[in-house]
């Protein structure tokens, strides 16, 4: 009887985390079982008081129009009759957990792991930068402080696409450095506050449950 107990038990437990696993894969997809753990290396090329910024894929303007964000909820409320599956919190700690993968695997050249996670246009807009900065000698490295924001600031349907756009503000320390290891870029001992502003979409027609970032941008 009590093995028959404990059994039930087992079960009940193994179907309570597919569940979860399943809800984190829709959130975000795949997870590459690469992750790093809290403090990150990452970073970009371009500098201002040495705050680094994305490579974004060019266009659009760094601030939303009130009728661009989704505080009346029809955006999100696009987004969830075209995904009934879809959940804004699991989406944020899948996102979050992106936006940190995605810092570490630029800074350190990662591509295969960029490409899982961004849309080919995206990709290739940080293929360049680590292209160029592979060519130029140069060693990037960002250490993530925290992140003290994460919040979506805009959604919709473009077609079957839903596209979910989530601010991200951080802290991070950003050191560039050249062939001789001489710091050209950043200071180790300077903490910056640094806003992103990245749009993530997925085919809510197609059975793949994967997001991608499909965009970035520098926030105010």
């Amino acid at each position: 009887m009590n093995n028959g107990l404990q059994f039930l038990d087992i079960l009940i437990f193994a179907m309570v985390a597919g569940f979860l696993l399943l809800r984190l894969r829709r959130a975000l997809g795949r997870r590459t079982g690469n992750e790093q753990p809290p403090q990150f290396l990452g970073g970009n090329k371009e500098t201002q008081d040495t705050v680094v910024k994305m490579p974004a894929p060019g266009g659009g303007s760094d601030k939303l129009g009130a009728e661009e964000r989704p505080g009346s909820g029809s955006g999100l409320s696009q987004v969830r009759t075209a995904d009934p599956l879809f959940d804004e919190s699991a989406f944020l700690e899948g996102a979050r957990a992106a936006f940190e993968i995605v810092l570490g695997a630029f800074a350190k050249g990662e591509r295969g792991q960029l490409q899982d996670l961004l849309d080919d246009i995206t990709y290739q807009n940080f293929a360049h930068e680590i292209e160029r900065r592979e060519d130029a000698g140069e060693r990037l490295e960002t250490t993530l402080v925290s992140i003290i924001l994460t919040d979506i600031i805009d959604a919709k349907m473009v077609g079957d696409v839903a596209r979910v756009t989530v601010k991200f503000v951080s802290e991070q320390v950003n050191v560039t450095h050249n062939e001789a290891d001489d710091v050209v870029a950043g200071d180790a001992s300077q903490v910056s506050t640094i806003e992103d502003i990245w749009t993530f979409g997925r085919d809510t027609g197609s059975n793949n449950p994967n997001w991608r970032l499909v965009e970035t941008r520098a926030g105010d």
